[in-house]
């Protein structure tokens, strides 16, 4: 199986890795100046409670232009970079070149496929995907400076979740399985990861606006604000699918519930989660700005409130990267 993965960054390389470990023949799509780094192979980390393992991956192919990538006859492109590199200008050259491969999409905007497909995809399998494992370039600050390369800490159940509407799913998710990344398939994946990521990014938003702070998060006025913009996402997105909000999303979208879940955060062993959310998602900030606006138009859609996601978008400062 020839799999074309979109970006190296630490997501495409922890997927690429474990594609690699199944069987798969994998390529990166990367800008050229990335190109000699991947010709060195990849070094990854994986993070344990109390463990910590070193690996290299050197089989591995590179393309840096659509002329390389029409060279191969693909069965698989996975888009891997953040919802917001799939609106540049690159997308319309390269979709052409990637013929009729079935296309794996990992980007969190609920409206990420739509627009694939208005913009040469309207032709191709797409498979929805949803990452639920964290990933970051090593070393942070807190970590040892000889640790370099990509870091993963995978969570108990499955590192990822697909579509299971597309038959493509199972033998996608069985593949990673095979290469050490846990992975399965789900029927109502799209409403289920349009909820989660509903639940997530405003509350990401407002960790923004405490300066990725978890303690002064947690007593922080954007708490307050992130919750019920949240709330309003996730109604949105629940209507848009026609489904019910989840009993544990009620359970937890409240100030003591999520005040006892910021201090619990820092004691998980092995991971710094504060420095993490920090790396990540300030790389990612106009994602984040990108999806609550999504957020704001699906809810006035529907008819319904927007006001707190509103809000937080307009107290959000101008994106860094």
């Amino acid at each position: 199986m020839r799999i074309l993965v979109v970006g190296a960054g630490a997501t495409g390389t922890v997927f690429g890795a474990a594609l690699v470990k199944g069987g798969a023949s994998v390529t990166f799509y990367v800008r050229e100046h990335h190109r000699a780094r991947l010709g060195k192979g990849i070094r990854l980390y994986h993070q344990g409670f109390f463990t910590l393992r070193e690996e290299r991956i050197t089989d591995i192919g590179v393309a840096t232009t659509p002329a390389e990538v029409a060279e191969t006859d693909w069965d698989q492109v996975w888009f891997t970079t953040p919802s917001d590199a799939l609106r540049e200008p690159w997308l319309d050259e390269f979709l052409p070149a990637t013929g009729h491969a079935t296309l794996v999409v990992l980007q969190p905007d609920p409206e990420d496929i739509q627009y694939l497909r208005e913009h040469g995809a309207r032709n191709h399998s797409i498979v929805q995907g949803l990452i639920q494992f964290s990933a970051w370039q090593s070393p942070m600050p807190h970590e040892p400076v000889d640790q370099d390369g990509i870091t993963s800490l995978l969570p108990p159940g499955p590192s990822a979740l697909f579509d299971s509407e597309n038959s493509a799913s199972e033998e996608i998710a069985a593949t990673l399985t095979r290469g050490g990344l846990k992975s399965n398939t789900r029927a109502d994946l799209p409403a289920h990861a349009a909820r989660m990521s509903a639940l997530m990014i405003p509350l990401i938003a407002g960790l923004e606006l405490a300066d990725w702070k978890l303690e002064r998060y947690s007593d922080h006025e954007a708490l307050r604000l992130a919750i019920a913009a949240a709330h309003e996402a996730i109604s949105a997105e629940c209507a848009r699918f026609n489904t019910a909000e989840p009993i544990a999303f009620r359970l937890l979208l409240n100030r003591p519930a999520t005040w006892t879940l910021l201090r619990l955060m820092p004691w998980v062993p092995g991971f710094n989660a504060e420095a993490f959310l920090a790396y990540h998602f300030q790389k990612v900030d106009r994602q984040t700005r990108q999806m609550l606006d999504t957020y704001s138009r699906h809810a006035a859609q529907k008819g319904l409130p927007h006001t707190a996601l509103d809000q937080l978008r307009g107290t959000l400062p101008p994106p860094r990267h």
